[in-house]
């Protein structure tokens, strides 16, 4: 339970980081500080679930497409997370805004997944 944490709150602090940093980059990109928080609450959870549902649904799946795979599901979930979260306080205008922002949250997405790298403790170990 203690790694499930841990995992979360680094998914968190890489979400955060990301889409504030494409706030205050793009210009078709706005948030306040509240709707960033939700923003990064509802968009961890939604990423963490899409993924687990892709790698249950589609696990011959899940190596090949990594990439391709985990820029769709940012999209995705950054898509959601613009729908749930109130307008006022997380808003991505136009195609650039998207784009770029899709790509930081993706490449922190990768970034965190490189530091997060602890097995659960029921994952019997790997070699001898």
């Amino acid at each position: 339970m203690l790694s499930i944490l841990r995992s979360l709150g680094f998914a968190a602090l890489a979400n955060v980081a990301s889409l504030g940093l494409a706030a205050a980059l793009l210009d078709g990109f706005c948030v306040r500080l509240g709707g960033l928080l939700v923003a990064v609450l509802v968009f961890t959870v939604l990423a963490v679930a899409l993924r687990r549902a892709t790698a249950v649904l589609a696990p011959r799946l899940a190596r090949p497409s990594a990439v391709l795979g985990g820029l769709v599901l940012t999209a995705v979930a950054l898509v959601l997370t613009d729908a749930l979260v109130p307008g006022d306080g997380f808003e991505l205008h136009g195609p650039v805004a998207w784009v770029v922002t899709v790509l930081l949250v993706w490449a922190a997405g990768v970034a965190y997944g490189e530091v997060d790298t602890q097995a659960p403790a029921e994952v019997p170990p790997v070699g001898p």
